[in-house]
């Protein structure tokens, strides 16, 4: 299978000179996290909802971020897929950089986008075709022991963590043990900005807690759901990491949308 059967045709785009307020309303309205900047249909760069937080969070009250334009922001170069590349050598490359969509680009041209989502998705039609499902399940892939952090501890603490560990996901467990949420980088970002200034400045939020950034009752998944299953769960859910339950309904482990991409395509 190929890029050009899985990716999204005239995505929704962005220009370097128009201002960042008006790019993130598109991501918003839209509900999309990637705009490739286009010149025409020249792409020359990329912002993801994850660079319009840190440059919000880069520039604090000195200026106002939104009327800044979009070419402070984004990424460039940017990484780019071709629509014959294979799904499974573009999920490799996604796998491997961590992040969750490329453009698709023909002679210099942007045609399309791709995300994991969309690769999740093909991955699984692939698995069902026409042998069967991979017997792996989440509990052969999952993260075991991850960090974790408690819903009444200081948010600066956790956001230490995040930083410090370099992971995106943090299972919130409470005083007995169970699943109480989940803290990821993008709901830190959106109560604190970019998560590092946070935790090394002067911020004026260090008496927040967990509890008011995590995201409360949080998709869980078994040991023994198949890898084939969790693919379909992420695709449809586009959730970045699922809190893995063992049998006693405790944290046994997690898993990311990585774990289930470098899975599919061994």
């Amino acid at each position: 299978m190929k890029i050009r059967d899985v990716m999204k045709p005239r995505p929704w785009t962005a220009h370097a000179d128009e201002t960042m307020a008006d790019a993130y309303r598109r991501m918003t309205h839209h509900g999309v996290r990637h705009l490739p900047v286009v010149d025409g249909d020249k792409l020359t760069g990329i912002l993801t909802e994850r660079d319009v937080m840190a440059f919000r969070a880069g520039v604090g009250e000195s200026e106002d971020w939104w009327r800044a334009p979009v070419a402070r922001a984004m990424s460039r170069p940017p990484q780019t897929a071709h629509p014959d590349d294979s799904v499974t050598e573009v999920a490799g490359r996604l796998a491997a950089a961590k992040i969750g969509a490329l453009p698709v680009v023909e002679r210099g041209h942007l045609i399309g986008l791709v995300t994991a989502a969309d690769i999740l998705g093909a991955e699984v039609h692939r698995s069902m075709q026409p042998a069967p499902p991979t017997l792996a399940t989440a509990g052969d892939i999952m993260t075991r022991a991850p960090v974790t952090a408690r819903p009444d501890e200081p948010l600066l603490d956790a956001a230490v963590r995040l930083v410090d560990r370099g992971v995106r996901h943090l299972p919130v467990i409470d005083e007995r043990g169970a699943i109480a949420g989940m803290l990821s980088d993008r709901d830190l970002r959106d109560v604190v900005g970019d998560p590092v200034p946070f935790v090394y400045g002067a911020s004026k939020e260090r008496d927040l807690r967990v509890r008011d950034a995590m995201a409360e009752a949080p998709v869980t998944v078994r040991e023994d759901r198949p890898v084939v299953e969790l693919a379909r769960l992420f695709a449809d859910t586009r959730l970045g990491a699922f809190p893995v339950l063992g049998d006693d309904g405790h944290l046994s482990g997690i898993v990311s949308y990585v774990d289930v991409l470098r899975r599919l395509i061994r």
